[in-house]
Formats: C-alpha cells, sequence, structure tokens
C-alpha cells in the first residue's frame, strides 16, 4: 500500500506542526501506540517505526472508528520546513518521507525573484500596457501573447527582443509558455462591458459570450507557473460577474494574496479621460496595496489637441456627410426618448469622453469642435490622450489599439508601485 497526501504545515507555540490523521497509517506500519523515529533530511524528514522512541502514534475515535495520527512539534526537526506552506507526506511500508509539496516549492522559488522580472503579457493587443511595463526598470519583457495577426505584429515591431505567441490561449497547453516572474493580463472585455452585454444578450450571462471563458485559461496559466505576481486589468463591471469573482477566489485558494481597486483615471491619477477599470494585483508576497495619487485632472483639451490650422477644414469636410446622418440617427431616437448623442470637445473642454474601438467608424464622439465643423481627433492627438505611442501607419488600427488598450500613463504608476514593493531592499 501507498500513501500519499498533501496538507498546511501547522503551527504550535510559535513552532512548525507536522499532523496527519488516517486509518491508512496502519497498513503502514504505524498503529496506534507504536513508537517512530525521525531523521532530518536535505528536503525534509523521513518517519520510520521503531521499537523504542520518543515519538509515538497516537489516535482518536472519529465516526466509531480509531484513526491513528502523526504529530510532530519541534522546530528542530522541521527546519527544512520552515520556509513552506504546505507539505508533501508520500508514505509506503514503514517509511513516511514528508517534504514539501511541489507548489510550495516553486511558490518559495519565486519568492527569491529579483530584479528586472521577467514578465508575460498575455492578450497584449497593440501594446498600450506594454509601453508600460517596458517603461519600468523592474520588468523585462519577455513574452506576449495576441491573437489578432495586425495587432501582433505592431507589437512584435515595437519589442524585437521578446517572443511573440500568436495563437489562442485556450488551445496552449501551459507548458507552451516561457517561464516568467510576473503575469500581466488585459482579459478582453467585449462580454463584460455594458456594451458588449447589450449588443451580444449576454445580460446575466457574459461568461457564455465569445471572449468571456478567457478567464478560465488564465487560472490554468497561473496555477501550472505560479508566477511572483499578477496583474488584471478589466472594466469595472467585470469585478462583480462570476468571471471575475471566480478567478480572484481561484487564486486566493492558490496562496495568492490580493488586492483589488476601481481606477478613476480624471479624479484620481490625473489623466482627461474618465476611463475607469477595475485592476487586481494577485501576489505570493502579502502585504500591497494599490495606491492612487489622489490627483485630479486640472488641464484643458487644449494641452493634447492640434492648435487651428488649415486642416481642420478638410478634415472636417471629409466627415461632414457621416456627421449630419449621425445627427438624423440621433434625432431619430432622442423622439423616441432613448436619449442617444454624441459629444464633442474643444480647446478648453476639461474632460476627454473615453475614446472606444470603434471610433474611427464615425458612429460616436468625442468630436473635436472647430469653426469648420466636427472632425475626428488625430492619430498622434489620440496617442497622447492615451499616453502611448502606436507604431502603425493605418488610422483605423492605431485607434482599435488605443480605443481598446489602456491608459498607459496611469499603468506606469500602478507597475511601479508594484516593482517596488516587489523589489528586494
Amino acid at each position: 500500500m501507498k500513501f500519499l497526501a498533501f496538507h498546511k504545515l501547522g503551527e504550535n507555540r510559535q513552532s512548525p506542526r507536522v499532523w496527519v490523521e488516517s486509518r491508512r497509517l496502519d497498513a503502514l506500519g504505524f498503529s496506534p501506540g507504536i513508537g517512530f523515529t525521525v531523521e532530518p533530511r536535505s528536503s525534509g524528514i523521513r518517519l520510520r517505526p521503531a521499537a523504542s522512541a520518543d515519538n509515538h502514534v497516537s489516535s482518536r475515535i472519529s465516526g466509531g472508528q480509531k484513526r491513528a495520527i502523526i504529530d510532530i512539534a519541534n522546530r528542530q526537526l522541521l527546519g527544512s520546513l520552515i520556509d513552506f506552506d504546505e507539505i508533501k507526506f508520500s508514505g509506503a511500508f514503514r517509511q513516511i518521507d514528508i517534504t514539501p509539496s511541489t507548489r510550495a516549492f516553486h511558490i518559495r522559488h519565486r519568492l527569491q525573484a529579483k530584479p528586472p522580472f521577467r514578465t508575460l503579457e498575455v492578450f497584449a493587443g497593440g501594446g498600450t500596457l506594454s509601453s508600460a511595463i517596458k517603461s519600468c526598470r523592474e520588468f523585462r519583457l519577455v513574452a506576449g501573447i495576441e491573437i489578432e495577426p495586425k495587432y501582433a505584429d505592431i507589437w512584435q515591431h515595437s519589442h524585437p527582443d521578446a517572443l511573440l505567441i500568436q495563437a489562442d490561449i485556450r488551445r496552449l497547453h501551459a507548458t507552451d509558455f516561457p517561464r516568467h516572474d510576473i503575469l500581466v493580463a488585459s482579459i478582453p472585455c467585449t462580454s463584460h462591458s455594458n456594451l458588449g452585454r447589450a449588443k451580444k444578450s449576454l445580460a446575466g450571462r457574459p461568461e457564455l459570450g465569445e471572449s468571456g471563458d478567457l478567464y478560465l485559461s488564465i487560472c490554468e496559466l497561473v496555477a501550472h507557473h505560479l508566477p511572483l505576481a499578477c496583474l488584471f486589468e478589466n472594466v469595472p463591471a467585470f469585478a462583480n460577474s462570476l468571471a471575475g469573482r471566480s478567478l480572484v477566489h481561484h487564486l486566493r485558494h492558490l496562496g495568492y494574496h490580493i488586492d483589488e481597486a476601481i481606477l478613476d483615471p480624471f479624479n484620481e491619477w490625473n489623466e482627461p479621460q474618465d476611463r475607469k477599470r477595475w485592476v487586481m494585483t494577485a501576489m505570493l508576497k502579502p502585504g500591497f496595496r494599490l495606491q492612487p495619487p489622489g490627483i485630479a485632472y486640472h488641464g484643458i483639451a487644449a494641452d493634447f489637441l492640434d492648435a487651428g490650422d488649415e486642416c481642420d477644414a478638410s478634415d472636417a469636410a471629409r466627415i461632414a456627410g457621416s456627421i449630419t446622418a449621425l445627427r438624423r440617427h440621433h434625432l431619430r431616437h432622442a423622439k423616441l426618448g432613448h436619449g442617444f448623442g454624441f459629444k464633442t470637445i474643444n480647446r478648453d473642454s476639461v474632460k476627454i469622453p473615453t475614446l472606444v474601438r470603434s471610433y474611427h467608424k464615425i458612429n460616436t464622439g468625442p468630436f473635436v469642435e472647430t469653426p469648420h465643423g466636427p472632425r475626428l481627433l488625430r492619430k498622434h492627438e489620440a496617442e497622447q490622450i492615451m499616453g502611448c505611442e502606436v507604431h502603425c501607419d493605418h488610422y483605423a488600427t492605431a485607434i482599435e489599439i488605443l480605443g481598446q488598450g489602456v491608459q498607459t500613463r496611469v499603468f506606469k504608476k500602478v507597475l511601479s508601485q508594484i516593482g517596488r514593493f516587489l523589489a528586494p531592499p
């Protein structure tokens, strides 16, 4: 008969404690009352029955049956196990080895990592979050995963020294991912955003949307690699969804310490866009709490817009027909009480509405007011607003990347806090 069990390393009066209780111990030769020796080993201890020994198998009655108990609480004997939170009991006849579990061993190894931390980015997009990672000296971007070819090419161009894996994460095995200390993931929000739920009729069940189940692959990836820290971001609605709560619940059971926050960029992070995001950090090292700077934005849109010039007239004329049709469309809905409309900004505007992925389709604002009529934001203006340069000359692709990306300046600050916390003094 063989015996295999996993338990938390206990504690008794500030000493580590090993406790195992099972009827199976009898079959291994560790019956109640039998003495046993404890032999120190490089990776744990080994127990053997002995006629004369200081330690004895105890017992108790449970469910009407006697159950053998091995109980050891001795700092000297268990010194090699103190730094591990989970231990493995591996037994055969008249011998039980007690060693750190594989999970506990990897956690301890991760906690010894030093900067620059090898960083894997999942759902990399065109690189708005990657730019934040690259700007922080505590992190070294080693790989990214992106399924969309045009985004993958742009990401690779910006990070030529990193590995780009172009694939659906659901089809990858955990061993396909490179070694990493930090996992960063902007889980696609198309099934969890208010707009996505409405368009796809996913109210109450966003996890059944096209991208709603991707958090399951993240759970598998983290469980296998046990990175030192994880950073996840999504729309605020994700926080209270089944996907969001399941992700948090699962990571806690893996041994991670969780911190959650809703970023308020306009009121707390000195950003012109009010683009709120849910952020969750999961760390093997306890004690991290994200600290918003608490600085509200006091600038104006002119800080990010070109000065008026001759291009305004041509830019406004190019979309004039679409603007007229858009006004008619919104007017029809307004008469029905639907409250449709689009937003414009001028150089004195103090807040810039959120830039969306489909902005280039001229179906929503913010449009820039000019003497010649509304115009679209130019690529470099949108880049300045988002805090990230997209190495792509195609306007629509660049806007898609920015519209579904993160505000890079905010995440530079977030990652900077994480890096300072994880880096040894």
